[in-house]
């Protein structure tokens, strides 16, 4: 599925600040939804940004902005916040290059990943919604938990729709205990560089180690369908995450801070 935003400079063309409507989390939440691009000086955005979010605000309904900056910026940091942005997450951009992956578990003779069909979506949409709780939409005061828990439901459906590669990690142990255990969704050319860009794991299948079993399986399908390196994007807040990925030779090759800005219908003080 693409992710694809339509930047526009500001307070002038060619301006050093920019901003794009999210129009997919706009649908879903029923506000306005912004991402801003913040590469000017601090000058830049302490002049800027607050008639921007002025702008914004006289649309006279909420809305809801954010923006990805190096976590070393303190100054810029601090003048986002002076603004009224606060901060919501850190993540981890991680790679591993599939030739130096080696498993750390037995192959599971009980457990198969496969490609999902049509018939899987709907338990997988529905780990999807079970599945988060650490993001930054979760965690934000503003948005209702259960749009959020949708919005991941709708990333699994849309990703199949649109051609992604989606998998099921399913039991095929005792009938009784057959059935789906989660899901990944990747994304990229073989070839090349995969993008595994989400995996759930079904309530009652958690602390059992499936996750590491299904990753695992996870990056033998990727090597063998011929991707050359695996990367993610990965929340700081999820350490059980965080620590698998490391655990299977993932390094970090950069950090983002992520900070929101909630716009009210009030005016500025």
């Amino acid at each position: 599925m693409a992710f694809v935003l339509d930047f526009r400079s500001f307070p002038v063309t060619g301006g050093p600040l920019a901003y794009a409507p999210v129009t997919w989390d706009a649908d879903l939440y029923g506000i306005p939804f912004y991402e801003l691009r913040c590469d000017g000086a601090v000058e830049d955005v302490e002049r800027a940004l607050p008639a921007w979010r002025q702008e914004v605000q006289n649309q006279g309904q909420p809305a809801l902005a954010f923006t990805r900056i190096q976590p070393s910026d303190v100054r810029l940091a601090a003048g986002l916040s002076a603004v009224g942005f606060y901060p919501v997450e850190t993540t981890l951009d991680i790679s591993l290059p599939l030739r130096r992956f080696v498993r750390i578990h037995p192959n599971s003779a009980g457990a198969r990943l496969r490609r999902a069909e049509a018939g899987d979506v709907p338990a997988l949409v529905a780990i999807a919604e079970e599945t988060f709780a650490t993001d930054r939409f979760h965690l934000d005061p503003h948005l209702p938990t259960q749009l959020s828990d949708k919005r991941y439901a709708q990333w699994v459906e849309r990703g199949f729709r649109d051609g992604d590669h989606l998998f099921v990690y399913e039991s095929t142990g005792e009938a009784e205990a057959q059935g789906v255990m989660g899901f990944y969704l990747i994304r990229g050319e073989p070839g090349g560089e995969v993008d595994l860009s989400l995996a759930g794991v079904a309530t009652r299948y958690r602390r059992g180690g499936v996750g590491a079993l299904m990753y695992e399986a996870m990056l033998e399908m990727c090597s063998e369908m011929g991707y050359r390196v695996a990367s993610t994007t990965v929340s700081t807040n999820n350490f059980d995450v965080v620590n698998l990925f490391m655990r299977l030779g993932f390094v970090i090759r950069s950090a983002r801070l992520t900070m929101h800005l909630f716009i009210g219908p009030q005016p500025v003080r």
